[in-house]
């Protein structure tokens, strides 16, 4: 278990959880090849889509992502996150195919229906599992903020190269063929999913009613505290990058740039998702003069947006802008999960995407009234007035520490590791407390302690039991602290941290004598 030591997020990522993880990180690259999305709206026209249209279309895409949200995060802590997945990448195929075969506009609204549903299913359940596999594998989430830095590169080198490879594709074949050609990389990414093994987290407790989970997940997103200011950030900063990827083109247009800017504007504020993802990854993010200066640049750009009739000066505000929010939004998610239980962690974060999209719509229409009857330089001014927003509460949340665990209802106490009658009783007069019925020598039981068969068992045992004995094991028997460095990270008195380590080792204990009597029988 040596290659799960970990001490911060510029720790390099563990080779064993990079290897667990490259299903996943081939999935999210191969989700991400959108042959198609360069050319979607020359496409549409083709098949008869006017501005009206093309309007209805982003109505019935941006309806159908916040009904199906949370419901499929609901599905994903209750029966399979990685199932969830898979239903996610099927309805990608399901959309590219049903576009590619459009002949009218109804159809392609069928198509634009089940793209809703993909992006529903996906997001928070993607993130959640990324989460859940860190803390499983390492037995602490400080490698999430690397891992999911990955994980955002990862769809911005395919989204580059999906933009800058799809006009030329279109333009050697057809308009179709971009389509067809974007199905064999989802089909791969659906295998990809299918293959990684899902953390076993939010499983690990009793399943509780359907509406009592659903009560708690509701109760976790609505509570008041800290945590609401990490889900307002979180809102706040999806403003921005969703306003830029969507209205981004506008200033181009307003300035009349040449046909040739569109592509490497695009390929510039895709690439900035994953650049953007990798600086979000380093502690530094979390020092107040860092997160300062980012939230003034944050403000800087917009009135750039707001004032300037230089094109390039414009892009480079927009890539800067989108750097900065997606950075922003690493260590922010890592908070979110943090102070959320597993068991309902799909749920919320797909809760928070619902809040997002649901505070989408109004900016949405301010923006394109403003840009409509002011411009859109005016425009900008709404950006910045989200921007100084974003970033009063990115000072008031990065630098502190991690938000509490949310409110939930208490948890079953543990059952005891050995039954009462392997010791003898208070009142002995030799050995008061001590065994009465040792557990079996590992020396006389032929199990190979460095097997991979027993390292999963004391993974498998370290993830069930409670989180406070798993955090003290971790930091003494995984990671080797001394116990008054255990002590003093998570908070408690040495004579506490001694009781809880016991108690973890005679979980791991019993497991393990458990399985040697399987064996053996």
């Amino acid at each position: 278990m040596s290659d799960t030591l970990l001490e911060g997020p510029d720790m390099p990522v563990p080779r064993r959880l990079r290897r667990r993880l490259a299903p996943l990180y081939a999935a999210a690259f191969l989700q991400n090849v959108a042959l198609w999305v360069p050319v979607e709206k020359l496409f549409m026209t083709d098949i008869g889509f006017d501005a009206a249209g093309v309007g209805v279309m982003a109505a019935v895409y941006s309806v159908v992502v916040p009904i199906f949200e949370v419901p499929s995060g609901l599905l994903a802590d209750r029966w399979s996150r990685r199932g969830v997945l898979v239903l996610a990448c099927v309805a990608a195929v399901a959309s590219v195919v049903i576009g590619g075969l459009s002949q009218n506009v109804p159809t392609y609204m069928v198509a634009a229906f089940f793209l809703g549903i993909f992006f529903a299913m996906q997001s928070g359940t993607l993130d959640s599992m990324v989460y859940d596999t860190v803390l499983e594998e390492t037995g602490s989430s400080d490698a999430f903020e690397r891992v999911i830095g990955r994980v955002r590169l990862m769809e911005s080198v395919a989204l580059v190269a999906s933009a800058l490879a799809g006009g030329a594709i279109a333009d050697a074949l057809s308009l179709r063929d971009t389509y067809f050609l974007t199905v064999p990389p989802l089909v791969a990414a659906t295998v990809a999913v299918y293959l990684f093994r899902e953390p076993r987290l939010h499983k690990a407790e009793e399943a509780e009613p359907l509406r009592r989970q659903i009560a708690t997940t509701y109760r976790v997103l609505l509570q008041r505290g800290r945590l609401r200011l990490v889900i307002t950030l979180t809102v706040a900063g999806a403003l921005l990058m969703q306003g830029m990827l969507e209205f981004g083109p506008l200033w181009l247009v307003a300035l009349a740039v040449p046909a040739f800017w569109y592509g490497p504007h695009w390929a510039a504020l895709t690439s900035a998702l994953g650049i953007g993802g990798l600086l979000g990854a380093h502690a530094w993010m979390r020092r107040r003069r860092p997160v300062t200066f980012l939230s003034a640049l944050m403000v800087g750009c917009c009135v750039v947006l707001a004032t300037s009739n230089t094109a390039a000066l414009v892009i480079v505000a927009q890539v800067l802008l989108t750097l900065t929010v997606v950075a922003v939004s690493i260590p922010v998610m890592h908070q979110l999960h943090d102070a959320v239980p597993s068991t309902v962690r799909a749920g919320v974060a797909s809760g928070v995407s619902t809040l997002t999209w649901l505070a989408f719509v109004p900016f949405a229409l301010v923006i394109g009234f403003v840009s409509d009857r002011e411009g859109v330089g005016d425009a900008g001014w709404v950006f910045g007035g989200v921007a100084v927003a974003s970033g009063i509460l990115m000072i008031v949340v990065l630098p502190a520490a991690p938000a509490p665990p949310a409110a939930v209802p208490a948890a079953r106490a543990p059952e005891p590791a050995f039954p009462a009658d392997r010791f003898l009783p208070d009142d002995d007069p030799q050995w008061p407390g001590h065994w009465a019925v040792p557990p079996v020598a590992w020396e006389t039981s032929g199990l190979d302690l460095d097997s991979d068969e027993v390292l999963a068992e004391v993974r498998a045992v370290i993830v069930d039991m409670p989180a406070e004995l798993r955090r003290v094991i971790v930091l003494r028997d995984v990671q080797g602290r001394s116990p008054a460095e255990a002590a003093q990270i998570i908070g408690i008195n040495p004579e506490d941290e001694s009781r809880r380590l016991n108690e973890a080792r005679a979980l791991v204990r019993a497991r393990l004598e458990r399985y040697v009597e399987e064996r053996a029988s």
